[in-house]
């Protein structure tokens, strides 16, 4: 089973971007991925592009499956009920933070709120790292981690490419932290695997153009089946705790 813990739904007003319904169905038919996580493309509106992606999952029951995103920057009181409306009545598996669009470090105070609600709601907080430092540095999520021990983060792109070792770093002091290390070079995913355990490792594409690219790593990297496995699929089954067939 493949499945992409990192795509996109919307047109970002940040980016200049925006990946269609189409255009993600296609891309997951031509790379053969199963199961895709999807969020809104970041500066797009939030909750209407949540109800997009949720009537998405409805439509594709098992193969999507959405993630909650938008900047803790439009006030606690709406943050907290977009969130529980997401998780609890459409069923979101995860909360993304992303430091470089939503204009906000991860250990502001503005940013309680994002991991509040995901430990709240026992779902995963995924943090975009790497573009966007200092902000976007894989090291602040370490304090995040250890203060919500019980709560699963992935740092998206883990670091980059240019941070990639601070992401390892954090990830080996924090058993919580996990790694969708799009973007990084294939060499740094071998070793993010060797050294923390494909367990802790997760494929992700997030651009659709990027998808087959990224698969390419993991194919053509010397990981072992088990290893393969775990990190095209199983790492993500596990921590969405998504309801497919593993």
């Amino acid at each position: 089973m493949i499945v992409d813990a990192h795509s996109h739904l919307g047109y970002s007003q940040i980016f200049s971007a925006g990946v269609t319904e189409e255009l993600l169905l296609a891309t997951m038919e031509a790379n053969a991925i199963d199961v895709s996580v999807v969020m809104p493309a970041a500066g797009s509106d939030p909750r209407t592009t949540h109800d997009a992606i949720a009537d998405l999952c409805a439509r594709q029951p098992g193969r999507i499956f959405g993630m909650v995103s938008m900047t803790p920057l439009v006030g606690r009181d709406f943050y907290e009920a977009e969130a529980r409306r997401c998780i609890d009545e459409l069923g979101f598996k995860a909360i993304k933070l992303h430091p470089q669009a939503h204009a906000v470090s991860p250990v502001f105070e503005v940013s309680d709120v994002v991991f509040e609600c995901a430990a709240r709601h026992g779902v995963p907080v995924m943090v975009h790292t790497g573009s966007g430092a200092p902000f976007a540095l894989p090291s602040l999520l370490i304090r995040r981690a250890r203060q919500y021990p019980e709560l699963k983060i992935i740092l998206a792109h883990a670091g980059f490419a240019i941070y990639s070792e601070e992401a390892i770093v954090a990830a080996e002091v924090c058993e919580n932290i996990y790694l969708e290390p799009t973007w990084c070079i294939a060499g740094d995913i071998r070793r993010m695997v060797r050294m923390l355990g494909a367990g802790r490792v997760m494929f992700g594409g997030d651009l659709p153009f990027n998808v087959p690219v990224e698969l390419t790593k993991y194919r053509t990297l010397d990981l072992t089946d088990d290893e393969r496995e775990w990190c095209l699929g199983r790492t993500a089954c596990e921590v969405f705790d998504l309801p497919v067939n593993r």
